[in-house]
């Protein structure tokens, strides 16, 4: 059974949330193993992200990993302001 996780971050604006896309965008194309896929959207002021596995640990380390990067891409960019 497949399992899966949607995440959605609506940031201040249109410029932040594309930058935001494309920072997470080569995360995945690239997944540490064949379990594991993951889709990213953009629309205006948001993304999202839905994540699809084999397995609920596959599914929280890929949750984890994603909302790491998000946290440190959204403080950066904050930090840059």
């Amino acid at each position: 059974m497949v399992k899966r996780a949607i995440v959605e971050v609506e940031v201040e604006g249109a410029k932040e949330a594309r930058t935001l896309y494309m920072a997470l965008m080569p995360e995945t194309k690239s997944s540490p193993t064949d379990k594991t896929s993951a889709r990213i959207y953009v629309s205006k002021q948001k993304i999202k992200i839905t994540i699809e596995t084999d397995t609920t640990s596959s599914l929280r380390a890929a949750l984890n990993s994603y909302l790491s990067w998000i946290s440190s891409i959204l403080k950066t960019l904050k930090y840059l302001k």
